[in-house]
Parts: C-alpha cells; structure tokens; sequence
C-alpha cells in the first residue's frame, strides 16, 4: 500500500511551457498500515465510548490526531471523548483548539475511567509524566513519535510508536489513508497545521512520510482557516512575558538558557526556545520555569547529529519524566517542596556539562 504521489498543485500547471512547469516528483512511499493492522486497531477500540487522551498542555500535534483518531473510529461506528488536560496558552494553538477542533473538553482530574472500552494517547505514551492517565489504567491504544519508548507499552493492545517520524499527524493519517478515509477540510486544515508547527514547515525532523502527508493535508485544506490560526492575536501579558524570559536569558558559548521562574503560561518555555535558538551562534537552547508545582523544561537544538529526545534524558532530574524528537524536546520536574531554582541549577549544570560548555555566560539583553 502507498500514498499517492506528489503532485503540481498550480492549476495552470497545464498552460505553462514544459521547461518552466514545477517539477512533478513522483515518490512512493509505502504505507505501513496494512488492514489486519487497522482490524487489530478496531479490535483494541471495542464498541466504544472511546476515550480520547493526550499531553498536558496539548499542541497543534496532539489536538488534531485526536481529532483524526476520532473520526477513524467515527467511520468505524465507534464513538469516542476527547479530553485534555492543562492550558492551551499558545495564541495560535487557541484558534485551533477553538476553530478546528472544538470537540476536546478540557478536565484536569480524571475521576474515573470506567464506562469506556478503551483508552486511547495520541501524542505521549503511558508513563511519561506529562498526562494525566491515572497509574492504575492500563491504555489500550496508543500513538506517538517521541523518545524514548516507555515499557509500560509493552501492555498496550496497539501501538504506534514511531521516532523517525516527524509528527503524530502523520501516524494518524497514514490510518486514514489505509481505512480510504479522506479528511474534510477543516479536519485536513488542523492535521496540516498539527503537522507543520511539529516539523517546522518539514525543516525539522522531517521523513518522506511527513512530506506527502503534509501535501496531500495541504490540498485539502481551507486556506483562509490557516490565515486565522497564522495571524492569531496576541495579547499584551504575551509580550510582557516575552520580555522577561528574553531578560532572563543568559548566553554560555554556543548555548543559551533561560531561568524564567514562576510561569503563568506553561507553554511560554517551548515557544521562547524556538525564538533564541535563532540568536547567531547558538547550538542549543535550554529554558526552564515552574507551574503549579512543576518545572517545565524545552529544549531545543541546532544540530541535526544529536537527539534531542535522549539528550533531555540525560540532563533530567528524578522524579521527573522528559522525552522529545529530532531537534525538540521537553520535559516536567514535580517540585514536590523542593526549592525550584536549585533543581532549575542542577538542570542547567548538567546542560552545560554535557554540551561540554564552561563559559560562566553573559546577559543577552
């Protein structure tokens, strides 16, 4: 089984002389959902309700391959409840949540797991600290591409766990395409998206799989849907806390962290890494801050040599959880009464011990 080609998307294509036509590149790329994998899927999935989970705080990622696992299992004549845990802070990540994919409820405490046929993850796996799945359920389905793979899956019905790809979506579309599934456009629209900010457009950790998902996605999408999640307002305390995290920031070399302290948004660590990353020089960057009892880390790196999912594993402190892919990853600390800056020092020691890096750093601003 393979998807469809990569195709010229230019409706004029036709009418433009054959030398000076974008070039058609006809890859084939094997799909490795076969129909007794989809029948082991239907068959882990039950009669349903099923119920629907992903990582606190969920990302573009996260909120349309759940989206997309539901309406597999909708074709399947299976329902399901999608739920999440945490805040959706991003203002991005707002408007997909609420325009693209209202159907998640939101419930930080999950009381009881019963009167379901099976639990489902999308974009974490049992045991990872940063879901809200309870230590004595067992799921039965589970989707993801982070490192590193947990050993509670090995009770997991079905699995999906695939590092070398770039992004959730494309797991989740891969069924799609594997059941003759077409995505409509809005659910298309939050894949596309989910797909895109997970690999940066395809420039970060991207496999062929993500790149004909991401046009096939993008063919099918609502165009004027991405200009609203694109150009999503931006609210003041948004600029205010980029301030200080950009006041915080301390350059050691070729890497740069930042110790933000108490965090009212816990997202603003993943989406400050990305933008210092891009400070001239830098290799890596490391931000760290405490929420409601936790400290969230996000790592990102320059370096496509590296993994970012095992290099958090060696610079996280116990008891807590971390895991990543390619260039990014990210990881939560419990504080548990603990002073947070000196776990935030050790975390940063550490950093900076295996990024071989002894610069005592310097102010960025």
């Amino acid at each position: 089984m393979a998807f469809q080609g990569i195709r010229c998307f230019d409706p004029t294509c036709d009418t433009i002389p054959l030398q000076y036509r974008p070039i058609a590149v006809h890859t084939q790329v094997d799909n490795p959902i076969t129909q007794a994998r989809l029948s082991q899927l239907r068959a882990a999935a039950g009669t349903g309700p099923v119920l629907i989970l992903t990582h606190d705080n969920p990302d573009p990622d996260s909120l349309a391959s759940g989206k997309g696992l539901a309406a597999l299992l909708r074709a399947w004549g299976v329902p399901s409840r999608l739920v999440y845990s945490g805040l959706v802070a991003r203002a991005e990540n707002r408007t997909v949540l609420n325009r693209l994919t209202p159907e998640w409820e939101h419930c930080d405490t999950l009381e009881t797991l019963t009167g379901y046929s099976a639990v489902a993850l999308v974009d974490t796996q049992p045991t990872a600290g940063n879901n809200r799945v309870p230590a004595t359920c067992t799921a039965s389905i589970v989707f993801d591409h982070h490192h590193p793979v947990r050993e509670a899956i090995a009770q997991v019905d079905y699995v999906d766990i695939r590092p070398e790809i770039g992004s959730t979506v494309t797991l989740v579309y891969q069924h799609l395409e594997a059941a003759g599934i077409e995505p409509d456009p809005i659910l298309a629209t939050a894949m596309f998206y989910g797909l895109k900010t997970d690999t940066q457009g395809l420039s970060r950790g991207a496999s062929l799989a993500d790149e004909v998902a991401y046009l096939e996605l993008l063919a099918r999408s609502d165009r004027a849907e991405i200009i609203q999640v694109e150009q999503s307002g931006l609210q003041r305390n948004y600029f205010r806390a980029f301030s200080r995290g950009l006041n915080a920031a301390r350059v050691h070399g070729s890497v740069v962290i930042a110790e933000l302290g108490a965090l009212e948004r816990p997202d603003l660590p993943a989406e400050l890494a990305d933008l210092l990353l891009r400070l001239e020089g830098t290799r890596a960057a490391l931000c760290l801050g405490e929420h409601r009892g936790s400290l969230q880390l996000s790592l990102r790196l320059k370096m496509l040599d590296q993994d970012a999912g095992l290099l958090i594993q060696h610079i996280i402190v116990s008891p807590g959880k971390a895991g990543g892919h390619g260039t990014i990853a990210g990881g939560q600390v419990p504080i548990q009464g603990q002073d947070a800056a000196s776990v935030a020092g050790e975390i940063k020691q550490r950093f900076l011990a295996i990024m071989d890096e002894t610069s005592p750093g310097e102010p960025l601003i």
